[in-house]
C-alpha cells in the first residue's frame, strides 16, 4: 500500500492537494511516489468537497478544507463559513447537536464509495474542515473494517456533537484515525488530553506564527526524514484544554477565555523572538567558525 510508505510530511503534502484544482483522470502524485488515479471530484450543493484517488484496491479520500479570505468566494463563505463552520460552533457552546449538512454529505459520500469498492482499503484525509467532515463521516461509517487509516489535520474536536453510538464507533476506530493538533491554532477547538476525542492525539512540536499561516500547517517542522517533530502533552496543552472545556461548557466566563487567548498570544510572541534570537546566535557562531 503506496499510503503506508508516506511520511508525516508526504501525508501533508498529499492533504494540501484537496485545496487544488484537480482533475478527473489525472494521475496524483507526492514526492514521486504515485497515489492513484482521481477518479471522483464531488463538490455538493451544500459546498463538501472530496475527492476520490484509486490505486487498485487501495482507495484516497480527501476532504477539502474551508477557503480563507484570498481564495474563497460569496458561495464558498456561505456554505462553508456561515452555513457549517459557525453553526459547528455554536452547536457546541450550545450543547446541542445540530449537524450541518455537509458533515451527512460527507458521510453519505464515504458509505456509498465503501460500498462501491467492496474490497477496497480506504485512506482518509482532511484539513479544517475537511478533517471535521472526515470526521462525521467516520463516526457514521457502515464499513469501519475498510478504514485503513485516516489522517486529520487542524480540526475541531465535535465528540461533544456526537451520540453514543456514534462515539462508540470512534472508539473502535481510535488506533486508525491520527489527530494532529497544533496548540497554537485557533481552531483546534475542544481537543483534550483523553480518550472524549475523535482519534488518537498528535501534539505538534510547533512554533507560533501569525494564525492564518498557523493553521496551514505553517508551524510544522520535519526531520531530514520526513518525520513530522511531536511532542507529549505539557502544561501548556492541558492548560489550553481545561480552558477550552469550561468556556464550552459554559461554566467559565466569556471574558476568562478571552484573556486566556490573549496571554497566549503574548507567549507565543515572546517564544517567536527567543527562537528568532537564538538562530541569529547560532548563525553568528557559524560565521565565526568559518572565519
Amino acid at each position: 500500500m503506496i499510503n503506508e510508505e508516506l511520511t508525516d510530511l508526504d501525508r501533508v503534502e498529499l492533504t494540501k492537494l484537496s485545496y487544488e484544482a484537480l482533475n478527473v483522470g489525472e494521475t496524483v502524485v507526492v514526492a514521486g511516489k504515485r497515489i492513484g488515479q482521481l477518479t471522483r471530484d464531488v463538490y455538493a450543493k451544500d459546498g463538501m468537497q472530496a475527492f476520490l484517488i484509486e490505486n487498485n484496491n487501495e482507495i484516497t479520500v480527501l476532504f477539502k478544507g474551508s477557503y480563507g479570505f484570498k481564495k474563497g468566494n460569496a458561495t464558498t463563505w456561505r456554505d462553508e463559513w456561515l452555513n457549517t463552520n459557525w453553526p459547528i460552533f455554536l452547536a457546541m457552546l450550545t450543547n446541542q447537536r445540530q449537524v450541518p449538512s455537509a458533515l451527512v454529505t460527507a458521510s453519505r459520500y464515504l458509505n456509498r464509495w465503501l460500498e462501491e469498492f467492496p474490497d477496497g482499503h480506504f485512506y482518509i484525509y482532511g484539513h479544517s474542515l475537511g478533517a471535521i467532515n472526515a470526521e462525521y463521516a467516520l463516526a457514521n461509517c457502515h464499513f469501519p473494517g475498510r478504514i485503513a487509516a485516516a489522517y486529520l489535520y487542524e480540526g475541531t474536536n465535535i465528540w461533544r456533537l456526537l451520540t453514543h453510538k456514534e462515539r462508540q464507533l470512534l472508539a473502535q476506530l481510535r488506533g486508525r484515525i491520527n489527530t494532529y493538533v497544533d496548540i497554537y491554532d485557533p481552531v483546534t477547538l475542544g481537543y483534550t488530553a483523553s480518550k472524549r476525542m475523535v482519534g488518537k492525539l498528535h501534539y505538534v512540536d510547533s512554533l507560533p506564527m501569525n494564525p492564518v499561516k498557523q493553521h496551514m500547517w505553517g508551524g510544522y517542522r520535519f526531520d531530514g526524514n520526513g518525520n513530522l517533530l511531536e511532542k507529549e502533552v505539557d502544561q501548556r496543552f492541558l492548560d489550553s484544554s481545561k480552558m477550552q472545556q469550561a468556556f464550552l461548557s459554559r461554566t467559565g466566563r466569556m471574558a476568562n477565555y478571552l484573556r486566556y487567548r490573549r496571554n497566549l498570544q503574548a507567549d507565543w510572541q515572546k517564544e517567536s523572538d527567543q527562537r528568532a534570537e537564538q538562530i541569529r546566535e547560532e548563525l553568528f557562531n557559524h560565521r565565526q567558525l568559518q572565519e
